[in-house]
């Protein structure tokens, strides 16, 4: 059973990234287009590997989305240094996306072609393939600021691939590809380029993790609170006896139910105290931005999973102000999880609460009517257990997320001493 179709997977990506910074998406999505009908004319690549180089195009600035007002993609790639957004996204590809063992091409995808011989990679064509892609959508989007016209003469071989820019003019004159840059005929061709996709369930999953810890460009606390909410999920609705097929709903519903954070000011994500009522307004504004997300693109019981994390039983929730007979039990298992996970987690404006703290609130509100009492009572009689399993697979998914950080500093060193 899939509850996310393959071809959906890029456009929760697409609509969630361009919250953060639509100009970034869409250098990606074009630049993922030039590689595809480059690598198309080619002619020598499988239809998966084209589509895995097409995402990895889209994805190729994913380091970017770290930026804080980034207005313009062309100027920032073309002024000071570019290794801290390609070693930031070669990691986070690396570690946290199914098509890791080609993120070296983010890499180098800013090394000047005359410097290929510092580096040895099995991916050096397909590097030279994205450099060339992105330097191409750069440079129509420079006017004369930075790349002057007789740029693609002048430095051929130099700073690009002189085999890479024929073969775009290759693929150029193919496929027409500039005239349906303009006329943005390119995204109903990139839309249907996604869709001939046959994904497994843990190429998404992996992707859709992926989308997750791309928060951390906002806040890292919603990271490990998103994680910790999916494992304490997954572990009462199996001491529930929810069923395969519902837990795999649950896990997804559970995974996305915070990508709306994603919009939401950081002042106010990461408050150091308790929110004042218009702060506290934008905040819960983060469940309708979910729900915007995932809308048409999931199953339709993930995505109610999803969007109803904050209701409650007696009605008093939102943001619809449902009630217990209107969310059904995976609804509120997860409701349970995500509190329990705030509860048990560290956040900017307090430490982790001890045991009898949080089994005194979540008691508390199951007694009075806000959360289900059967899946506290569930938690009660397995809490240590539910915290120890958590305790021990933590390294696994919040583990890879520290080693991005652990590394960062001595591949860019690295970097930086081939191109001083």
């Amino acid at each position: 059973m899939s509850v996310i179709h393959s071809q959906n997977v890029h456009e929760i990506i697409r609509r969630t990234l361009s919250i953060i910074n639509p100009k970034i998406i869409t250098h990606g999505e074009i630049v993922g287009y030039m590689l595809y009908k480059m690598l198309e004319a080619d002619g020598r690549y499988s239809m998966q590997e084209m589509l895995d180089y097409a995402m990895l195009g889209v994805l190729h600035d994913i380091g970017l989305y770290r930026e804080e007002g980034l207005n313009n993609v062309a100027d920032f790639e073309t002024a000071g240094s570019p290794w801290p957004h390609s070693v930031y996204g070669f990691l986070f590809l690396k570690y946290l996306s199914p098509i890791g063992d080609k993120a070296e091409i983010v890499l180098y995808h800013h090394l000047d072609y005359n410097r290929y011989g510092s580096v040895k990679s099995k991916y050096a064509h397909i590097t030279e393939c994205l450099a060339l892609a992105d330097k191409m959508d750069n440079f129509m989007r420079c006017e004369e600021t930075r790349m002057k016209g007789d740029y693609f003469v002048r430095y051929r071989n130099i700073q690009f691939s002189g085999d890479a820019l024929n073969l775009f003019y290759k693929a150029e004159k193919e496929y027409g590809i500039t005239a349906k840059l303009a006329s943005g005929e390119y995204r109903q061709e990139m839309n249907g380029i996604m869709s001939c996709g046959i994904f497994s369930e843990e190429y998404k999953r992996r992707f859709l993790e992926m989308l997750v810890y791309s928060i951390d460009f906002r806040s890292e606390h919603t990271v490990v609170h998103t994680m910790s909410t999916v494992n304490f999920a997954m572990q009462l609705g199996r001491l529930m006896g929810v069923g395969t097929e519902e837990l795999q709903k649950m896990y997804y519903g559970a995974l996305l139910h915070d990508l709306g954070k994603i919009a939401i000011p950081l002042e106010i994500l990461e408050a150091p105290g308790r929110l004042n009522e218009e702060d506290m307004r934008i905040m819960k504004a983060h469940v309708r931005i979910t729900e915007m997300i995932l809308s048409g693109l999931v199953d339709e019981d993930v995505l109610r999973i999803a969007a109803r994390h904050h209701e409650k039983l007696d009605g008093t929730g939102y943001h619809k102000g449902l009630s217990e007979e209107e969310l059904t039990l995976p609804q509120q298992i997860v409701a349970v999880a995500d509190i329990l996970s705030a509860l048990y987690g560290k956040r900017s404006y307090k430490d982790s609460f001890d045991s009898e703290k949080i089994k005194g609130i979540l008691l508390e509100d199951a007694g009075n009517h806000k959360i289900s009492k059967g899946t506290v009572e569930c938690l009660m009689a397995h809490y240590d257990a539910v915290i120890q399993q958590y305790e021990e697979q933590k390294d696994e998914t919040i583990g890879l997320y520290l080693r991005i950080k652990q590394q960062y500093d001595e591949i860019r060193k690295r970097l930086e001493g081939i191109v001083p």
